[in-house]
């Protein structure tokens, strides 16, 4: 790895010092640019999309009025995709599994949401299958196929941008590269404040990678940004969940990831109450940035903390009645699989 470093510390001088990623074995960080297996990953945003097919996911009224016929294909694919996968995800998750939802309303209200008004949601990571299963499983096949209404996301460029197609798959599914080593001030996350500023709903899992037990992690300032420099205060959304590390097993020490969906699980999801954070933001506008980041997140975090209480509650009394349904062999028929 160090000889790798200085062949590609001389190559690209401008990237200096290249670091070894915490996240992800054989992955190299620089300055702009990301190598996974020595070979360069996707990092850049503003080149994932044909010239004038943001303005196809913008719900206000009048920003597609001079669209052209490549940017509204673009739409039409983007849309099919991500109904395509979303309705896959739907069966994985409430079909050979079973997904149990609290707080639906609380999404449905927020969706229901003027134009102008952005969302940010946040959900726990458990699983690689985190989204699209959890997002398949909790919306409807209308707003799966609604290109403007569904979710904008990030991900690890690492993890899932390591070529040109497939950078144009998950760009289709209103997915962009993050780099995680990068801090707050990226292009993902400069990216998803324009979307938010658009009245866009925002999707992170904020503490940036996969965990198994949550109530220790910290999560990371991107989020706090987000909510800091949208310029309307965006309805922040929390979402805890479990049981996903059970329907895609997460690899252990020198385990390669299985791509394996397994069947007969229980996932929980419980959804929050919507947070207004404009008082809170208010109150900061004196402050230094970095501070305002840090403070709203530990908001949020706290918040999740209270909701992964009331989630695990939850789960063990989805779990008793699901054994017990099993047990009186209620429905056995309709329920063979899950």
């Amino acid at each position: 790895m160090e000889d790798l470093i200085d062949k590609l510390s001389k190559k690209y001088p401008d990237q200096t010092p290249i670091r070894v990623s915490r996240y992800v074995p054989n992955c190299l960080i620089g300055r702009t640019k990301v190598w996974k297996d020595e070979k360069e990953t996707i990092t850049a945003t503003d080149t994932l999309y044909p010239a004038g097919s943001i303005q196809e996911y913008i719900r206000a009224p009048g920003y597609n009025e001079n669209s052209t016929i490549k940017s509204r294909l673009y739409r039409e694919v983007s849309r099919m995709t991500m109904f395509i996968f979303g309705m896959g995800a739907k069966f994985l998750l409430s079909g050979i599994n079973t997904t149990l939802v609290h707080g639906a309303q609380n999404l449905q209200n927020v969706l229901s949401r003027p134009v102008h008004v952005p969302l940010l949601s946040y959900f726990n990571h458990n699983s690689c299958f985190d989204d699209p299963g959890l997002m398949g499983a909790i919306l409807s096949p209308a707003q799966l196929a609604d290109v403007k209404g569904m979710r904008w996301s990030v991900s690890a460029t690492e993890i899932i941008f390591l070529n040109r197609p497939l950078s144009m798959f998950w760009s289709l599914g209103k997915v962009v590269p993050g780099v995680r080593g990068w801090g707050p001030r990226q292009p993902a996350i400069d990216f998803l404040i324009n979307r938010l500023n658009e009245g866009s709903w925002v999707n992170i899992f904020p503490e940036a990678k996969v965990v198994e037990s949550h109530s220790q992690e910290r999560f990371k300032w991107g989020i706090g940004r987000l909510v800091a420099e949208a310029k309307l205060c965006p309805i922040i959304l929390p979402v805890y969940h479990l049981g996903m590390n059970r329907v895609l097993p997460n690899p252990g020490p020198g385990e390669s990831q299985p791509f394996v969906i397994r069947p007969g699980n229980l996932v929980t999801v419980c959804i929050g109450e919507p947070i207004d954070l404009t008082s809170l933001r208010e109150q900061l506008r004196e402050e230094k940035e970095e501070y305002v980041w840090s403070r709203i997140t530990r908001e949020l975090q706290d918040v999740m903390k209270d909701l992964e209480k009331r989630t695990r509650t939850l789960h063990t009394q989805n779990i008793l009645n699901w054994v017990r349904r099993w047990h009186d062999a209620r429905d056995l028929y309709s329920y063979i699989l899950t």
